[in-house]
């Protein structure tokens, strides 16, 4: 399943930080290449998982992080969107992290009691 989770990179596990940077390769690639390239990203859009909008944006936050991690690199991505289709649910997504990934809901803890302990803006 193709799938912006569009929180913080940060709060992502390696696992989950390299595969939504390669889904953003892949969405890109589907709607610029595929015959039906935008049925296929409009069933994503329709289930919230992605907003076209966002993918090159969503790309270089994720990049950023890899390499703020030590990890390599090197897979640029030039898109530009001509379709401003879906959103996504970045709460529900949190939510989904936290539920499938151990590592991810320690990081969203950690940071959640972070928050917390600064107190409100």
């Amino acid at each position: 399943m193709t799938r912006m989770w569009g929180i913080d990179p940060t709060l992502l596990c390696d696992q989950h930080l390299l595969g939504e940077h390669t889904e953003m390769h892949q969405e890109a690639g589907t709607i610029e290449n595929h015959p039906h390239g935008t049925a296929i990203v409009e069933g994503h859009a329709e289930r919230q998982q992605v907003d076209t909008s966002l993918i090159q944006r969503r790309h270089d936050e994720l990049a950023a992080e890899l390499r703020r991690r030590g990890m390599n690199h090197d897979s640029p991505l030039d898109y530009e969107d001509d379709l401003d289709l879906g959103s996504i649910d970045t709460a529900a997504n949190r939510d989904d992290l936290m539920e499938r990934c151990d590592e991810c809901r320690r990081r969203i803890e950690a940071a959640d009691a972070s928050d917390a302990e600064r107190g409100p803006d």
